[in-house]
Formats: structure tokens, sequence, C-alpha cells
């Protein structure tokens, strides 16, 4: 089948946008949404703003590429296992994720803390993975979830090293407030990531989460590119400014350890790792 003009969305300095693909998206993000529930073509179409007959048509393709599945007794989808396998090839490609992986549990082993591996992903930070202590701290955070870049340890941190470009466009828009301590003034926010690009490591105190604390620093590739954020969590009684420094301590030591195995030398890196 050829495609048409009306099958296509033109967007402004950009390619065209296949409009049947966007609204297959649509409803695999909305089962998704559903965080693990299974959910029907109403629901889908509910939440996509799709008509029922073309949820209906998406589905049933979405189903015999394996993408969903659906339930024969309720009717209703949940993602399905091609959708993993895909995911799964991303983050094998990913160094830093293969990398880390095994420093990831070493290391909420060493802290008793658990451990965040963070990317930056258009206008928030995407987790690829994490490591947890054994009786350690459980919080909501796990590998696919996101988080604003101005309330978290891991979002500024990936913030201060973006390019100007994106640190602007961001602190164009409305920072929401989570708790009384986010930061929603645009140009205290740039202060804080001048502090953070000076000292090499950004802090979260409560700003995200209630009784939550946070401590985060870079991680650089062969280039000196900072490709991802390292991020150690922690209760407001535990993890405080008080004692960051001694948090801080093995977040670098671990973070050596990653960036070399990338390829990351220092004294080269140097010139390109801001």
């Amino acid at each position: 089948m050829t495609s048409t003009d009306s099958d296509v969305t033109p967007i402004r300095r950009g390619p065209r946008r296949v409009q049947a693909v966007d609204h297959a998206i649509d409803v695999l993000e909305a089962i998704a949404q559903a965080a693990g529930a299974q959910t029907g073509v109403s629901d889908i179409a509910r939440r996509t703003g799709l008509s029922k007959a073309t949820v209906h048509h998406l589905l049933g393709t979405l189903e015999t590429r394996r993408m969903v599945i659906k339930d024969p007794q309720t009717s209703t989808y949940r993602l399905g296992w091609s959708l993993y396998e895909l995911g799964s090839v991303v983050v094998r490609g990913t160094d830093v994720s293969r990398v880390a992986r095994p420093i990831l549990d070493r290391l909420a082993v060493e802290t008793s803390e658990s451990v965040l591996l963070g990317i930056l992903d258009g206008d928030s930070v995407l987790y690829l993975d994490r490591g947890d202590a054994p009786h350690g701290f459980q919080m909501v955070a796990t590998a696919g979830r996101r988080s604003p870049l101005h309330a978290t340890a891991s979002g500024k941190l990936l913030l201060a090293f973006a390019d100007e470009a994106t640190v602007g466009a961001y602190l164009e828009r409305p920072l929401q407030r989570f708790t009384d301590d986010t930061i929603t003034d645009p140009d205290v926010l740039r202060r804080q990531l001048d502090v953070i690009r000076r000292d090499g490591y950004a802090t979260c105190w409560q700003e995200r989460e209630l009784g939550l604390c946070s401590v985060a620093v870079r991680l650089r590739n062969h280039l000196g590119e900072t490709v991802a954020s390292l991020t150690l969590v922690g209760p407001a009684g535990r993890l405080t400014p008080e004692n960051v420094d001694a948090h801080v301590a093995p977040l670098r030591e671990a973070e050596r350890e990653i960036e070399q195995q990338l390829g990351f030398d220092e004294g080269a890196g140097a010139a390109g790792a801001a």
C-alpha cells in the first residue's frame, strides 16, 4: 500500500510522521500506562483519543507481530514479548549499561543503599538499571521509569552536562513543584547547575519525594561525553548534606571503574568532558 498525504502528518523542522505508526505507538503507551494490568479497547480508546474501531484494528496488527497479547477470556491486552526482545537489544547495545551492571549491585552492597543508572532521554532522566542492597531502602524508581530533570540528583547531573540548547529549552518551561524543596525558579536551578559542573556531582534533598535523598556523579565515554548518571539513593535520615562526602567517595570509585571500561581517559578527555 502506498502512503498518501492524508496518511502523513508533517511536523516543523523534522521528518514527516506516519500517522498510523504514531497511533500504534500511542496504543502501546496506553497499555504500558496500565502499569502491568491488562486493559481493554474502550480504555485504550479513551486514553489515546482514537476511535474504538481504529484501536481494534491497530491491536489486531500488533498482536500478529507479538507486540501485544490478547487474553481470550477477557478480551483485554497486555504488552507482548516482542517488545521485551527489542528492548533487550537496546540495553545490550548500550555499553554503559552492560559495563555498569555488576558494579551497581556491588556498590549497593558496599553502601547499603540503592543505586540507579540513568540517561538523559528527551526532557527527563530514564533509568536503565538499578542495584539494591539486601534489606536496603526500597524506592519507586526502577528500570524503565522516568523522573524530572530539575527535581532529582540524576536529572540535575545530566542537565548540568548537557549542551546549552538543551539546558535553555528545559529552563524555558514551567518547573513542576513536587515538594516544598523542589527548585522551581530557573535562575536558582541554573546557579545550581554551575555548582554541579564545578563539583562534579549533584544532590537532591527531598526535592522529588519527601524522605528521599540522592547524590549522583556522571559517567563519561571514550570521547569525554557524559553518557549516564550513577546515583546513590537513600532515606533522609541516612543521606544528609552533612555526610554527603562519605557517600560521594564510593560513587567516585565506581565512576572511575566504569569510565575506565568505557575508554575515558582523564587527561585526554578533559577538554571534551564538559
